[in-house]
């Protein structure tokens, strides 16, 4: 037989419990009344440099990938075809006789898309095609792209039968954030799943919209650290190398150029001489193919049109130096 004083318990819960129901049911009411919504799709980086979520949700030119983090999108008016490369479509299969090179890497590697020469790959096209007839380059860069992004981007190039990749990244891998690559694509997977799950309730919509505030707020001060670390990009450049050695596919790394220097622990430039390095060092241990275009050009700051990104001139130039090193590996 309950006591008086479990029975009072008991009602104080039920008091409790129904206070709370009708106090949710309440809030939800208002809030779908004031037509209150939030979808869950910042993580909050707050720094200055980190262009992921512009990149991801706010370019016009690109979608959100769960995998990639993001991809080009072919819409009207965009420099992609439907296959997300640069340039006239692509057959999956290759014609009798061609020989078919990939680009691939971050802005550097897909121009400025203001004109269609202004990126090396297209007159490296120009040139091959003076002396080696049947040799097809297809630009797969992507701007804002690192090694993290390029690595499960090839394996979408393997569908294409490349015979030679060029590989070029680490600028973007150096840049400072709170939330490395790896990690960011874990946290937009859980962001997706909490979508999908708040998409009828408002009031858990609320919930997250207030975790994700104190999320950001209390990570504001974390340490920064590069969106791929050295030991990631040294794992992706391998990874890359062996599956095109797999595969049958030619990897040719290049080292990344840029112009200047930087002391500031906070700026990419003070990193990228190590990741430069580190592309030596794959190459030097999986016995690949290395163009170094960061020493070609490092003391030329007159073919960059800033810090990071050739201008017309520089895409000339490296397209150059380019196909001077590839005319051993591409078939006569």
């Amino acid at each position: 037989m309950l006591r008086l004083r479990d029975v009072r318990r008991v009602s104080r819960l039920v008091i409790a419990t129904v206070s709370i129901l009708l106090a949710g049911g309440a809030l939800e009411l208002v809030l779908r009344a004031s037509d209150y919504h939030y979808s869950p799709v910042k993580i909050g980086a707050n720094i200055k440099d980190d262009w992921r979520e512009e990149h991801a949700f706010h370019d016009r030119h690109l979608v959100y990938d769960p995998v990639l983090i993001w991809r080009p999108w072919s819409g009207q008016f965009s420099p992609f075809n439907p296959q997300g490369f640069r340039g006239a479509p692509v057959d999956v299969a290759k014609h009798p006789g061609e020989f078919r090179i990939f680009a691939l890497g971050d802005s550097n590697t897909f121009g400025w898309d203001v004109d269609e020469g202004a990126n090396w790959p297209a007159q490296l096209q120009r040139l091959f095609a003076g002396s080696h007839p049947g040799t097809q380059v297809i630009n797969a860069g992507v701007w804002g792209y690192t090694s993290f992004q390029g690595r499960n981007r090839f394996q979408e190039l393997l569908a294409y039968s490349p015979d030679l990749v060029l590989v070029s990244f680490g600028a973007n891998d150096a840049h400072q954030v709170r939330v490395p690559d790896s990690e960011y694509v874990q946290r937009h997977d859980r962001i997706e799943r909490l979508t999908r799950a708040t998409k009828r309730l408002r009031l858990a919509q609320l919930a997250v919209d207030v975790w994700d505030k104190v999320e950001v707020a209390t990570g504001a001060t974390g340490a920064l650290v590069p969106r791929v670390s050295l030991t990631e990009y040294l794992t992706y450049l391998r990874d890359i190398v062996r599956t095109g050695r797999a595969r049958g596919v030619r990897v040719v790394l290049l080292t990344r150029p840029y112009m200047g220097t930087s002391t500031d622990p906070a700026s990419w430039k003070s990193h990228a001489p190590a990741y430069n390095e580190a592309t030596r060092d794959v190459a030097r241990e999986e016995h690949a193919p290395v163009i170094d275009v960061y020493a070609a050009f490092r003391d030329h700051p007159e073919y960059f049109d800033d810090e990071s990104h050739f201008g017309v001139e520089g895409h000339h130039l490296a397209a150059e130096l380019i196909h001077k090193e590839l005319a051993s590996l591409v078939a006569p």
